[in-house]
């Protein structure tokens, strides 16, 4: 089978340490049980597993990497998928602000609805993220200032992100209120109509907020594998808790998910309604940088679609490793 054949390859994915303590044992299991390309996923994301731990400072150890290290790769591939879904918003608010589509949804219930829908399901996917990923957070800031100084560089890419962002925002406010003067800009701008200008003072925006939000990813990505913590002591009023910072954030990345699968289904009734009452704009050039609508519009569905597959098959191995920890 081809599963079989690429088998080689699947194990020098896994690091050197890795395969030179485990690699016979390894390669036998793979030669029983990889048989479907979800097989083939599960190896992937173990290689993964392997390589946070390594990055961790922790003891490349297999039973430890099946437990705690796959609930570590499950918050933080959630993380990822919250953070694509919200650039795919992103795109799809761009899409849609600069349509007939926005006017429509003033007549039309059942577009309006599908609309109210996703921003619900992104309200409720950011405050899971929050609160799941909180007693995660805090540990990572506390070992940045006490044991692991490195990170503090990493803690500041969100910090220095969010900053460039509101600036940018500040400067279309400033040009919104006519204290600067674009050529090709206008302040006022008519629904279902936005000028060239506008158009790319608003893309710039989502520019600025793609490699903001891709390079805090990054950055959370490193200072969480950094931080070897799986069990912290918080001290507030009158108590002190001890939580399982993995498994506490596992519920709450569960709910985020499906939020996410909500706004993809939300998504798909949005555009259905959309192009069918407005076919034009389907063939139109309504995108980002007056791009085609159809390829955006498939390219967010797409990106959707990645990002919930990826936060669900985390979720399936974090919930094995729960259940066997």
């Amino acid at each position: 089978m081809i599963f079989q054949k690429i088998r080689p390859w699947l194990t020098r994915l896994y690091p050197r340490a890795w395969r030179e303590r485990y690699g016979a044992e390894f390669d036998a299991l793979l030669e029983q049980c990889l048989h479907s390309p979800l097989d083939v996923v599960d190896v992937f994301l173990g290689a993964l597993d392997a390589h946070l731990q390594l990055w961790a400072g922790e003891n490349v150890n297999w039973r430890m990497m099946n437990m705690v290290n796959k609930l570590r790769t499950t918050i933080l591939l959630v993380f990822t998928a919250f953070i694509g879904f919200v650039i795919a918003g992103f795109g799809l608010v761009g899409l849609a602000d600069d349509s007939p589509m926005i006017p429509l949804m003033q007549t039309n219930t059942p577009l309006a609805v599908s609309w109210y829908m996703i921003h619900a399901g992104a309200i409720v996917a950011f405050l899971t993220v929050v609160i799941g990923g909180l007693p995660l957070v805090l540990t990572v800031i506390r070992k940045a200032f006490t044991t692991n100084r490195r990170n503090l560089a990493l803690l500041l890419v969100p910090v220095i992100s969010l900053l460039v962002i509101l600036a940018y925002v500040g400067f279309i406010f400033l040009v919104w209120t006519g204290r600067i003067v674009l050529p090709g800009v206008v302040q006022v701008v008519q629904p279902g109509f936005f000028p060239v200008g506008n158009r790319w003072l608003m893309e710039g925006l989502m520019l600025v907020f793609i490699l903001g939000a891709a390079a805090s990813t990054w950055a959370v990505w490193k200072a969480i594998t950094a931080t070897d913590t799986q069990r912290e002591t918080f001290h507030i009023p009158a108590r002190t808790l001890t939580v399982d910072i993995y498994r506490f954030a596992f519920v709450p990345a569960v709910i985020a998910s499906v939020s996410m699968l909500v706004m993809l289904i939300s998504t798909l009734v949005w555009g259905w309604i959309s192009f069918t009452a407005l076919p034009q704009v389907f063939f139109g050039n309504f995108g980002p940088w007056l791009t085609n609508t159809q390829i955006w519009y498939f390219g967010i569905l797409v990106l959707m679609f990645l990002c919930t597959l990826m936060a669900f098959i985390g979720l399936a191995r974090g919930h094995k490793a729960g259940i066997t920890a």
